[in-house]
């Protein structure tokens, strides 16, 4: 279960469920119904069908999928597609796009539990080899990462994925405040601009469009108001070492 290690980490650090999760889930939704690019309609599952708006309210009252995770806390499955043109740096100066270059790719595991169930232990030893490898193969520390967008298929995910990134100066049991904090993308720490797969549903590629797409100026709405040169971003979920580390410079 996703379940064990938060509850350890709400635990830990003296806060709720609501008070770790809430703010990022609610952000994400907004996230997701700021699509709109190059002119295009926003390409969310929640802009198609209907807006996904929900408040406070309406996360703390959604049903339990299991006990304490909540509906709202789940990406929901859907059908799209993403497709990304690969060229030479050469070749890529030419083309109408600004081009974005891929700095380092990383695939694997950091680990998983040690017993039947995975633990805060667990989790966190397994995010922080992740991490290391990812600042390790791009040559990036934390403060050299503008656009931080990790998968979030359950939000359960992120507090300690942010951690062990320590994106815009997270530490250990940082996350409950930075999460409460301002991470809209008009704000100082814009986390996860594109709404990721909560926001968008599980198209598991709107953290690389995002990405892309605030390197290039070309996020629209959600275009971020501090520097935006490089990301960091992930396809798969968990304890997974599937990351690319992007720059427009």
């Amino acid at each position: 279960s996703t379940n064990v290690p938060i509850q350890q980490y709400c635990a830990r650090n003296g806060a709720t469920w609501e008070d770790v999760l809430a703010p990022f889930v609610l952000n994400q939704h907004r996230n997701g119904m700021l699509k709109n690019s190059l002119g295009y309609e926003g390409w969310s599952y929640y802009y198609q069908n209907g807006p996904s708006s929900i408040g406070l309210e309406d996360y703390v009252n959604s049903r339990h999928i299991y006990y304490p995770l909540r509906i709202w806390d789940c990406d929901r499955p859907v059908n799209s597609v993403g497709a990304f043109v690969f060229a030479t740096a050469e070749r890529a100066m030419d083309m109408r796009q600004k081009p974005v270059y891929i700095v380092n790719h990383n695939q694997g595991s950091g680990g998983g539990a040690r017993s039947s169930q995975e633990t805060l232990d667990d989790t966190e030893q397994a995010k922080a080899w992740v991490a290391s490898i990812v600042y390790e193969g791009s040559g990036w520390t934390p403060d050299d990462v503008d656009i931080f967008n990790p998968y979030d298929g359950f939000s359960t995910f992120i507090p300690t994925t942010l951690e062990a990134f320590q994106w815009h100066g997270v530490k250990k049991g940082d996350a409950v405040d930075f999460l409460r904090g301002d991470i809209s993308v008009e704000g100082p720490h814009p986390f996860c601009s594109g709404g990721g797969n909560l926001g968008n549903g599980r198209t598991r590629t709107a953290m690389y469009i995002d990405s892309i797409e605030q390197l290039r100026g070309t996020a629209g709405p959600r275009q971020v108001t501090v520097k935006a040169e490089t990301a960091i971003c992930a396809f798969a979920p968990g304890n997974s070492g599937a990351y690319l580390c992007l720059s427009s410079v």
